[in-house]
């Protein structure tokens, strides 16, 4: 798919395509912005246009062997590197050396993207600065993260940022009706459209993970029951924790809490209306959800937003999710999360 057809991102689409037409590719860019939002991609088209060898403009044809061969992965010259459960790890990051060791095979560049480049582990992290530390004219990285202030300030500091920005909730349902659904969902209402995209918090991955009704009604009712947590008993805390932990789609569920506890602080302040901080999630139950929870002191809801993301950042180095979940959950229901 050409640039061209990136939707949502005008500003990083055009600044990408300008970067092509003059000429000026950096060797290191890092995508950053909120997860779903089309870094990856943006990514992948980009890697198009600058393999394609009948560009239209500064743009990818999307119809020569270049092309087609980025869109299916199996261009000789691109390398993707993906987490392996929760880390980025030291031998995937000899796999880029190696690669990069080479002059490209049919292209100009050898071109690296990298998914979720915060889960570099710290060894993995150090190896790659050393690899970005000596740059080669003939090698193109590509950081993707929707959390890039956890990458290495010394990474940071050899990246172009292009920032990514949440796609509005009328976009978001604009794309999923030009899109054809019915093959992996069936027949999708209008309805349901519209409830994808308004749990979806501006990501289309995530819309196209809510348009299964099943979804939807599994955050409702976790959702419902995480707002009722400074009431409940040890029996309910372990129950949800359990829940929490079990749960597959564990991306989804750290954005769904955060977000939840986001909307919560903007409501105790009274900013839930303000056009600047207008909550992620807007369907009525998560309202009434937000509103409840909202009566807790204010130092009280940023200490367990606090240990949320202490519990997100602990994925992947050895720890129990569920009982970290379990002790954050306790101390909402006690009243203390400082102590979790």
């Amino acid at each position: 798919m050409p640039l061209a057809d990136l939707s949502g991102q005008a500003l990083a689409r055009e600044r990408l395509l300008n970067m092509i037409a003059r000429e000026q590719v950096p060797q290191t860019l890092l995508f950053a912005g909120p997860e779903g939002v089309g870094k990856n991609l943006a990514a992948r088209m980009f890697a198009q246009a600058l393999s394609c060898r009948k560009r239209v403009g500064a743009d990818a044809c999307g119809h020569c062997p270049a092309c087609i061969q980025v869109e299916r992965r199996l261009y000789p010259d691109l390398l993707i590197i993906a987490a392996e459960k929760q880390q980025i790890k030291i031998d995937q990051v000899a796999e880029i050396r190696e690669f990069i060791s080479f002059a490209p095979l049919v292209g100009e560049r050898r071109i690296v993207i990298i998914e979720d480049a915060h889960k570099l582990n710290p060894v993995a992290a150090n190896a790659l600065l050393k690899t970005l530390e000596e740059p080669s004219p003939t090698v193109l990285f590509i950081l993707l993260s929707h959390r890039h202030s956890l990458l290495l300030a010394t990474i940071l500091s050899r990246c172009l940022l292009l920032p990514f920005v949440s796609l509005p909730e009328t976009a978001v349902a604009e794309i999923l009706r030009g899109l054809d659904l019915t093959s992996e969902f069936g027949e999708v209402t209008a309805a349901g459209m519209a409830e994808a995209a308004a749990w979806s918090g501006g990501s289309m991955g995530r819309a196209l993970f809510f348009l299964e009704e099943e979804n939807r009604s599994w955050f409702n009712d976790f959702i419902g029951r995480f707002s009722r947590l400074p009431q409940a008993t040890p029996v309910e805390v372990l129950d949800l924790s359990e829940t929490a932990a079990q749960f597959k789609e564990r991306e989804v569920l750290f954005f769904i809490m955060r977000s939840f506890l986001h909307d919560v602080l903007l409501t105790a302040q009274g900013l839930e209306g303000a056009k600047e901080d207008a909550m992620r999630i807007s369907t009525p139950s998560w309202r009434a959800a937000v509103q409840a929870f909202a009566a807790l002191p204010e130092p009280r809801i940023m200490s367990i937003r606090r240990q949320l993301l202490a519990i997100e950042e602990a994925q992947g180095i050895n720890v129990n999710i569920q009982l970290a979940f379990a002790a954050l959950f306790a101390a909402v229901a006690a009243g203390s999360s400082d102590t979790v």
